[in-house]
């Protein structure tokens, strides 16, 4: 078994939440998801779900819960923390767990060139630590692989429900494990 997983965020800074989600995806399914998610997002461009009205929201969350993927979702709380400070510490509760699932390979999707930096710097550093010795990271664009979709759904699922609508992420059910850390 070759498991990727495949990695977004999104944040609400003035709830004081922060959310990185791995969506975990065994390669023997992914090219079945990857049809499914073309058949899901029928527009031009990518599917975000930010952009998206609350009809597509239900469409996407449903699809997600027939899908042989499982999420791993870290959830960061604090006031007045920085987006940044908020994903390293979501990062360091991420990476350990992913390696401790048999992920092999995890593909973050690309930010601005010197956010994947300090990604890379994050990443050596838990090595240094000796939380994850295994697992290799890489970087992609969100419209060079399909599958860093799924993140972007559960992630909007779950920044919803801490704004008040559940009904999203309750949709996604048993694929989904959350964890709470505390940012300082």
């Amino acid at each position: 078994m070759f498991v990727h997983a495949y990695v977004d965020e999104s944040y609400d800074l003035t709830i004081g939440v922060y959310i990185l989600t791995a969506s975990i995806v065994d390669l023997d399914d992914a090219e079945e998801i990857r049809c499914a998610l073309r058949e899901l997002h029928t527009g031009n461009g990518k599917l975000h779900w930010h952009k998206s009205n609350p009809e597509h929201r239900r469409r996407f969350s449903k699809c997600l819960s027939t899908l042989p993927v499982r999420h791993l979702i870290v959830i960061g709380r604090g006031r007045l923390m920085s987006s940044e400070r908020a994903r390293r510490k979501c990062m360091e509760a991420l990476l350990p767990s992913l390696e401790d699932m048999g992920v092999n390979i995890v593909m973050f999707e690309a930010r601005q060139r010197v956010n994947d930096r300090h990604d890379i710097n994050m990443v050596d550093a838990c090595r240094r630590r000796k939380l994850i010795s295994r697992l290799s990271v890489i970087f992609a664009p969100r419209d060079h692989e399909l599958l860093l979709w799924l993140p972007d759904v559960a992630c909007g699922t779950v920044l919803a429900a801490e704004r008040g609508e559940a009904s999203y992420l309750e949709q996604l059910g048993d694929s989904t494990q959350l964890a709470g850390i505390e940012i300082r």
